[in-house]
């Protein structure tokens, strides 16, 4: 009987640590709920084929039809969540409504998933920074193979801000010091977090470094693209060192409906993206600074910080652990 016992627990242990744990702090994100919601109510659903991406509950699937969507196909790569979803929807008196696919979305195949291409599409894959959960694949995807031509969009556009920060406490979530108790640790570094990584930045001693400037703009009803190269103009506001860059989105769900994780919105269950670079750099209060940004729809980097009078010493302040091959 123990033996069946220490199966049973395995078994809820491996379905248990496959579920991503952000799942509970979404779905008490009253302002998050609050916001779909309206976007629902003010979006035309009425009669129309619905996709959503990423299933996780069935919440949104559920909000779609109840405010008019004729049916909803949902996408959820996750087996077991996909399987509960099929629960709650049932529970709440959907099945007949509501259809869960056990697939990526890049996966589904129109005719034999689809019946047809849909007339709307609801998802709100996106992390602290906006591209690591693959929403971007996934909408430009869906877009050229699964959705009609004026297919409505929820969300419709995103926009990206960022800052630099001064943060020694930050800095030290993804760094071992050269000397810990007369130790040497250093090596250690090399499991470093290379890209971005959540940080809820009211928590940690930190000062933004420089003025707040705009990333992208990505409208993504009109030649979507999030492919960027180029260098943000940057202000420092104080002279001191710069640990990284500190990033947010606003993502518009429907007119004047917003949701952000922007440092000022404690409620957000999203928590800020960071990217640090892998040695300080000093700046000088009240010179100008160039910000390499790069992305595509796979991710984002940030390359390094360079004064705007020297183009020919940017060697000097790059960060070279990122490259492209991380996105």
């Amino acid at each position: 009987m123990l033996m069946k016992d220490c199966k049973v627990c395995e078994s809820e242990f491996r379905v248990l640590s496959s579920i991503p744990r952000w799942h509970f702090a979404m779905l008490n994100d009253n302002e998050r709920n609050e916001k779909l919601k309206l976007a629902m109510e003010s979006s035309d659903m009425r009669d129309k084929l619905v996709l959503d991406i990423g299933t996780g509950t069935g919440f949104l699937s559920m909000l779609a039809v109840q405010n008019g969507a004729k049916h909803v196909y949902t996408c959820e790569v996750n087996p077991y969540v996909a399987k509960k979803a099929e629960e709650i929807i049932s529970i709440n008196g959907y099945k007949d409504k509501i259809t869960v696919i056990n697939k990526l979305s890049t996966d589904l195949i129109l005719g034999f998933d689809l019946p047809d291409r849909a007339d709307v599409l609801i998802s709100e894959t996106v992390d602290c920074g906006f591209f690591g959960e693959g929403f971007a694949v996934s909408l430009t995807h869906a877009l050229r193979e699964l959705l009609h031509e004026n297919a409505l969009l929820i969300p419709s556009a995103v926009r990206l801000n960022c800052c630099l920060i001064n943060s020694e406490d930050i800095a030290a979530l993804n760094c071992v010091p050269d000397n810990i108790l007369g130790f040497d640790l250093s090596s250690f570094n090399e499991f470093q977090t290379p890209g971005y990584f959540p940080v809820r930045l009211n928590t940690w001693n930190h000062k933004i470094v420089s003025n707040v400037s705009e990333i992208m703009i990505v409208d993504f009803q009109s030649n979507i693209s999030f492919d960027k190269n180029c260098f943000i103009q940057k202000r420092a506001t104080a002279s001191t060192q710069v640990h990284g860059v500190l990033f947010w989105f606003n993502l518009s769900l429907a007119e004047n409906i917003e949701l952000s994780n922007s440092p000022e919105n404690n409620r957000s269950h999203w928590m800020q993206a960071v990217q640090l670079f892998e040695h300080p750099v000093e700046v000088k209060e009240n010179s100008l600074y160039h910000l390499h940004c790069f992305s595509t729809e796979n991710g984002i980097v940030f390359k390094g910080v360079y004064p705007d009078t020297d183009d020919t010493n940017r060697s000097l302040l790059h960060t070279d652990k990122v490259s492209n091959e991380l996105i």
